[in-house]
């Protein structure tokens, strides 16, 4: 009996505790209007909050409801405001609320009474090559950022939206959009040597389909006898090697990510590069 009187007492206790406890979100001061951008969450509370208690900042769905919230910031200390930082992966919005919540006791703060906009205009950059992203030795070809955007810096130190290169390599670029949002975008480009007219048939004459494609990709060469297929990301990482015997084969796909590949055939005196997209 003493026992049961004992833990009644504390819960009421904690009960009485809680109830002295609020947190008032107030209005957030957004330092950038980017995914990844950071937002200064400022806020007041009342009551006790004991030491191991977390103050964490919480990012609600693009309607300003919380019924899935998102953790974007914590801190050990109250110090009246936290330093959150937007998911990279957030949605375009502009009703987003943020609210500031204690683990000890648990206490749930009012949204901020303003709203945050996120946008993602940045991120959906990407490159292309003309004529080709790959080219014979000597020839070269034009890279070019498809959206336009306040400004643009390649990995070759360029800052227009379309650079020429000549080289093999991964070519990439970072673009500010006109809100200030940052993008990385990258693609890689080959070189091939060209010689000899049987050679350059036979490069001529490698076919990729379906591309785009989900599942499997078929690779025909109507003139060649065994090839060997490799498959890359754009950073030149080697994701798949198969060894054909007949003029046309299939690759499953499935399994990699949705994403640009480079698909390289040879058989040891030609090469042949086609670009594939995985869907």
């Amino acid at each position: 009996m003493k026992k049961i009187t004992t833990l009644f007492a504390a819960f009421l206790f904690s009960v009485t505790i809680s109830a002295q406890n609020s947190i008032t979100t107030d209005s957030i001061l957004q330092l950038s209007t980017c995914a990844g951008g950071n937002v200064l969450v400022p806020y007041s509370t009342t009551g006790t909050y004991p030491f191991g208690n977390l103050f964490i900042a919480q990012l609600s769905n693009n309607l300003g409801q919380f019924t899935n919230p998102v953790n974007i910031g914590q801190s050990i200390f109250n110090l009246g405001f936290i330093l959150a930082t937007i998911p990279q992966n957030t949605n375009f919005g502009f009703l987003y609320k943020i609210r500031v919540v204690s683990t000890n006791p648990a206490v749930t703060g009012t949204p901020c009474p303003n709203i945050l906009i996120i946008t993602q205009i940045a991120q959906l950059n990407q490159i292309i090559a003309f004529p080709n992203d790959t080219i014979c030795q000597g020839d070269s070809t034009i890279l070019t950022v498809l959206n336009p955007v306040a400004s643009y810096l390649w990995s070759t130190g360029d800052t227009t939206q379309s650079i020429t290169v000549g080289q093999s390599g991964v070519y990439s670029v970072t673009t500010t959009d006109f809100l200030s949002c940052n993008s990385d975008t990258s693609i890689s480009i080959f070189v091939d040597l060209c010689t000899g007219i049987y050679k350059n048939y036979l490069t001529n004459s490698v076919t990729i389909y379906p591309n785009p494609s989900s599942e499997k990709i078929n690779i025909e060469c109507p003139e060649c006898g065994d090839i060997s297929v490799f498959l890359y990301n754009l950073v030149g990482r080697q994701l798949l090697h198969h060894e054909f015997k007949e003029n046309k084969e299939a690759i499953d796909i499935s399994c990699l990510p949705s994403g640009i590949y480079i698909i390289k055939v040879s058989d040891g005196v030609w090469t042949a590069y086609r670009k594939m997209i995985k869907e």
